[in-house]
């Protein structure tokens, strides 16, 4: 039979010498120290708060055995168990990263004893728990009935950490321009006892079309694509919530909101001026920016709502329900064209605005525009 060889890439350091007790270990902090030659290897762990540590038990006395009682006296095979007595000594275990210190790193939730051969390290996967999760057959009837059951109850218990992790889902990034949204977005959802069925009954007028917009868009379910969302150009941090009578609620950034979230995290801005400013990409630098900035956004969420927003009662104009029209096809590209956004030639044909060489407004992140 083939053999295979491991190398050690690190060690374990606690107060532990046997497994007597397992769960005393597992409770107590351990070191995990990595060795010179794979310390190169951390470089960006911080950014995962837990890991997976795979170790060889390198004290396990006694030959494999493909059965072993567990600690209630039950008989289970050694594959549905964490005995050690295994076909080869490895073990793995899930821990709480605590620190990163050059090439050590302090964890919590180890099993591991002192001087544990640690043979390699890994960012854990949770996709399958993920997956199963989205795909109980009970949680999808609900969704398929109301697929927003679940952001209707983050927004209504103000769980805004929930609400900017399933945000940043479709924002790609966090930060606190999206956090500022969210904060907004929810604290006027919950005052108008607001809900959104994408159906324009709720809209939602956004003053600027930066991450901040995004925040609204996720939390009230009003966007672009349904109609319910109206983009006033200003360039604000500012956006109104209404339903169809026209009473809304406007929320806008006070001016000194800035300097309330610097003060906080003071740490941000000098790595934000070396990262994104003068563009210096050194991999240690952008990931500390990056802890930075994560850490900045979801803090952002546990500011004094008042001291970042001022909130006041408006009355809105509000749009007719939108327009269901008819397309064409453009007689040159023959791609199908909403009809008002097309011209009749004089042989009852007609051509889309770009091939008839037509202006034609564009929002892109300098606003509205005409396309040049």
């Amino acid at each position: 039979m083939k053999t295979y060889e491991f190398k050690a890439i690190g060690i374990v350091h606690n107060p532990f010498e046997t497994t007597e007790d397992y769960r005393k270990i597992k409770d107590k902090l351990s070191t995990i120290e990595v060795f010179d030659d794979y310390s190169d290897a951390l470089l960006g762990i911080e950014e995962n708060d837990y890991l997976d540590i795979v170790y060889y038990f390198h004290k396990s006395e006694g030959k494999f055995q493909t059965d072993t009682p567990t600690s209630q006296g039950v008989l289970r095979g050694v594959f549905a168990s964490r005995s050690p007595k295994r076909p080869n000594l490895v073990g793995v275990c899930t821990v709480k990263l605590l620190e990163h210190k050059g090439n050590i790193l302090h964890v919590q939730g180890l099993d591991a004893i002192n001087e544990t051969p640690v043979l390699d390290i890994k960012a854990p996967d949770t996709s399958m728990f993920a997956y199963e999760y989205d795909n109980n057959p009970v949680h999808q009837s609900k969704l398929k009935n109301n697929p927003r059951i679940d952001i209707r109850n983050e927004i209504h218990s103000g769980r805004t950490d929930s609400l900017m992790i399933k945000a940043a889902q479709m924002h790609s990034h966090y930060c606190p321009g999206l956090a500022l949204g969210i904060m907004a977005a929810t604290h006027v959802m919950n005052k108008l006892e607001a809900e959104s069925d994408g159906m324009e009954d709720l809209l939602a007028i956004t003053e600027t079309n930066n991450c901040f917009a995004d925040g609204v868009q996720f939390v009230t379910g009003c966007t672009f694509g349904n109609n319910a969302l109206i983009f006033k150009d200003m360039g604000k941090t500012a956006f109104t919530l209404t339903k169809r009578d026209g009473k809304g609620i406007r929320v806008s950034s006070k001016p000194e909101s800035r300097e309330v979230i610097r003060e906080a995290f003071p740490d941000f801005k000098d790595l934000y001026k070396k990262v994104v400013e003068e563009q210096n990409h050194d991999p240690k630098l952008v990931t500390a920016y990056r802890k930075s900035a994560l850490e900045r956004s979801f803090g952002t969420l546990t500011l004094e709502f008042e001291k970042l927003f001022d909130v006041q009662k408006v009355k809105v104009d509000v749009p007719e329900y939108a327009k269901i029209h008819d397309s064409i096809i453009c007689s040159v590209c023959k791609e199908s064209v909403m009809k008002t956004r097309a011209l009749k030639k004089e042989n009852d044909e007609y051509t889309c605005l770009y091939c008839n060489g037509s202006e034609f407004n564009i929002l892109d992140g300098n606003g509205i525009h005409k396309f040049d």
